[in-house]
């Protein structure tokens, strides 16, 4: 790796070593899912959601031994819980890839987890947030290139014929309060309503 370069790569296969080791169950979030299910897109950084459990530990260990530096916690939002919420850490390297590890606490990030889907990226296949749960944290965050990423998504599973899940849309648009944000796509892709 040459000075000044993002080793996506390197960082992405440490942290599928990690996850090995510790046995944790965990669903890639972010760009990755949309490189998968929507379009071909940059990204500087990796995101993915993991199982709240003794699995925590033993992964933050296994990350710790492949050199990634704990850049900050945030969390958790109750204060009896041990855990944070999302955990910032940084690869090795110079600029350091970012890493943000989601603890899967609330029931639609169990859910992202648990429905997740596998698919190849880099030569070997890991577990992608399918393509209804990266619609739904785009629609959450509501970025301008989150926008664009949700239209992609939607756009490249008409192309290949793979129906979106409309009930796991609008159970969780529901719970998020984000209906409105999702209409526009329902009305340009979604089932007829009766």
């Amino acid at each position: 790796m040459s000075p000044g370069t993002l080793d996506l790569r390197t960082t992405f296969l440490a942290v599928l070593d990690a996850l090995a080791e510790a046995g944790s169950a965990y669903a890639f979030i972010g760009a990755l899912p949309v490189l998968a299910w929507g379009r071909i897109r940059a990204t500087a950084d990796i995101d993915l959601v993991v199982a709240a459990s003794a699995d925590w530990e033993r992964l933050a260990a296994a990350l710790e031994r492949r050199r990634f530096k704990l850049g900050r916690a945030v969390g958790p939002a109750d204060p009896s819980d041990p855990l944070p919420d999302i955990t910032v850490l940084y690869a090795p390297g110079q600029p350091a890839v970012r890493l943000d590890v989601f603890i899967a606490k609330t029931e639609f990030e169990r859910a992202v987890v648990a429905t997740a889907r596998e698919a190849p990226v880099l030569e070997t296949t890991v577990r992608l947030a399918r393509p209804e749960a990266s619609i739904i944290y785009k629609l959450l965050a509501q970025r301008p290139r989150d926008l664009e990423d949700v239209a992609s998504i939607f756009e490249a599973r008409a192309a290949a014929g793979d129906p979106l899940d409309w009930e796991f849309l609008d159970h969780w648009a529901a719970e998020w309060g984000i209906e409105d944000r999702l209409a526009p796509y329902r009305e340009r892709a979604g089932p007829a309503v009766s």
